[in-house]
């Protein structure tokens, strides 16, 4: 096998050249293939290891259930394995291959010198000590930022190396990429090869055994090609098995026809492959590419819209700053309002279209003036089902140009549902039925109404999908009710005859109020979650003022637009991630 060269290691940084030398020298490299575990729980403490190509999954088993939490995902050049050398104690988690990886061992004897020797050493130790514990008592998703990836072709008419080359190209530093097994490589060549590039992106014509399976092995994140309408390359199942189930990410990139106005679905037989997302690209597009790249390389820029009725117009106006910036916003989730708005966004429609959408919707006419007995609500819903469906037509959520969920609230099991799969008029109908003003939706999985009762700004939901950077939207939390509209002369003397103060909110306004307030905390902790939140100044908006919609949307716009010229949303618009996360895409852990 030929020589390596070996990286920097951040604890030998510190020490006097001889002595990093004499450590150097007693470091025992050692290559471990994807799936294999280096130790597990309870071991004796034997070693550390410094990892220099690849990536090590740490997990730990619950206390409670007894299954295994993944807890840290580990990169180059970090180590793992030195808390349990420096308390003395078993293996406090398992680490495993999460691809092939190349690791060099350092001995206990050797540790032991080396602290004894260099007491200021324990100083990195005790950091990432620290770093550790922050991030599993605070429970934040994991890092995730891949440096390696393997598009693999799952059905006829696509071109796995053409994509591969182009999505390349799209990826930030230095890309390499490989179509084909080259001659006489070996372990130590493609640890050179991936060494000497930021990312390198693998390719495959089919899933299978050789070339294929190694792409698979070697790949932090794997992207799936399919062509709309074409059935699976034969029986998939147990052909695309990544070494360790559950940790390295899988995505379908559908590959649109050019000129395509609507994302086509995919064949049947491709329905039951263990994706997370649907990415959608239009073939020759480069602003589609580079969300593919942006997604799947964890420095996507997501956005949150949250509920609050004709408050929601605001969004138009954050939109509308966002694309005068030139930051196109690659998924996007919502609630309520922001869920509707949000889904015009997924569906590929520009901002006039989204304008246009909007008046018809809910500014020539009220959606929710047709008062019934109030046996359920005091609205029949008809109009709003009328409109959502003239709308919407007959879209799939996982059919839309850009991922997307909304959230409702789960009436029969009380926690809140997502929605992001499925008939998208449904999932938006049941997201904006505020609770005695719109009927609830009578769904499979229970009675849906408004998602503001459980989450109003899904910020947590969103940043947990590790995807890159959340702006959340929050339009609800300004003050609201504290003026009243004006009452005609009819409205004043019925509240008079009915002893009804003309201050108390109407019925419709309260539900309305009610339906978008979440609790405290869920908005704070969603807050917290997000890159960047940006919030409207609409106290004195009335959450029924859809006639203010063009005044509404213009204050969304300024404040977004100052929110940027004064560089409130750079980390966002560069796709960092949020700040419970580890930035760097490394993750310091102990063993």
């Amino acid at each position: 096998m030929r020589s390596v060269v070996q990286p920097e290691i951040p604890f030998l940084t510190a020490l006097d050249a001889a002595t990093a030398a004499a450590l150097r020298a007693r470091l025992e490299p050692i290559a471990v293939a994807g799936g294999q575990v280096l130790f597990r729980q309870g071991d004796p403490a034997d070693a550390l290891y410094a990892l220099v190509s690849g990536t090590i999954g740490i997990s730990a088993r619950d206390a409670a259930s007894g299954e295994e939490r993944p807890v840290a995902r580990v990169r180059p050049p970090e180590t793992v394995g030195e808390m349990a050398l420096l308390s003395g104690e078993p293996r406090s988690a398992t680490a495993t291959a999460l691809r092939d990886a190349f690791l060099l061992r350092l001995s206990k004897t050797a540790f032991d010198d080396l602290v004894a020797r260099h007491p200021a050493t324990m100083l990195y130790f005790a950091r990432l000590l620290a770093e550790r514990l922050r991030t599993v008592s605070a429970h934040t998703p994991l890092a995730v930022a891949p440096m390696t990836f393997a598009v693999i072709g799952v059905t006829g008419d696509v071109d796995p190396a053409a994509f591969a080359a182009r999505l390349a190209a799209a990826l930030p530093g230095r890309t390499g990429c490989l179509a084909a097994w080259p001659d006489e490589a070996d372990e130590t060549w493609f640890h050179a090869y991936e060494t000497a590039h930021d990312h390198v992106v693998y390719a495959a014509e089919a899933p299978g055994p050789g070339w294929p399976n190694l792409c698979l092995r070697r790949a932090d994140h794997v992207l799936l090609l399919a062509a709309p309408g074409r059935p699976a390359r034969g029986a998939l199942d147990g052909r695309i098995a990544m070494p360790v189930p559950g940790w390295t990410r899988q995505d379908l990139v559908m590959l649109q026809p050019r000129d395509a106005l609507r994302p086509a679905p995919l064949d049947p037989t491709l329905a039951g492959l263990p994706v997370a997302m649907r990415l959608q690209a239009r073939a020759g597009s480069a602003a589609d590419l580079a969300r593919v790249a942006r997604l799947a390389g964890g420095r996507a820029r997501a956005l949150v819209l949250g509920g609050g009725g004709a408050r929601g117009f605001a969004h138009l106006g954050v939109m509308r700053a966002l694309e005068e910036a030139g930051l196109a916003v690659d998924l996007v989730a919502g609630t309520s309002m922001g869920a509707v708005t949000g889904a015009s966004l997924a569906m590929g429609w520009s901002l006039p279209e989204i304008q246009a959408h909007t008046v018809s919707a809910f500014v020539e006419s009220s959606p929710l003036n047709d008062y019934t007995l109030p046996l359920a609500a005091l609205t029949r819903g008809t109009k709003v089902d009328r409109r959502l469906a003239q709308h919407f037509g007959d879209a799939r959520i996982e059919d839309l140009w850009l991922p997307y969920f909304c959230v409702s609230s789960n009436l029969t099991t009380g926690a809140a549902m997502v929605h992001e799969r499925g008939l998208l008029a449904p999932a938006l109908r049941a997201s904006i039925a505020i609770p005695g003003l719109l009927p609830p939706v009578l769904a499979p999985e229970g009675v849906l109404v408004d998602g503001g009762i459980m989450n109003n700004l899904p910020a947590d939901l969103m940043a947990a999908r590790g995807r890159g950077a959340v702006l959340a939207v929050d339009v609800a939390s300004d003050l609201a009710l504290d003026t009243m509209p004006r009452r005609s002369l009819r409205s004043r003397l019925l509240r008079r005859a009915l002893g009804v103060p003309c201050a108390m909110p109407g019925i419709a306004q309260i539900l309305l109020r009610s339906a978008t307030l979440s609790s405290d905390a869920s908005a704070a902790m969603a807050r917290a979650r997000a890159t960047a939140v940006l919030r409207p100044p609409l106290a004195g908006i009335d959450l029924r003022a859809w006639r203010s919609y063009a005044a509404v949307a213009e204050i969304g716009y300024r404040h977004a637009r100052a929110r940027i010229e004064a560089g409130a949303l750079d980390a966002w618009a560069a796709g960092i991630a949020v700040a419970g996360q580890d930035r760097s895409g490394m993750a310091p852990v102990a063993g």
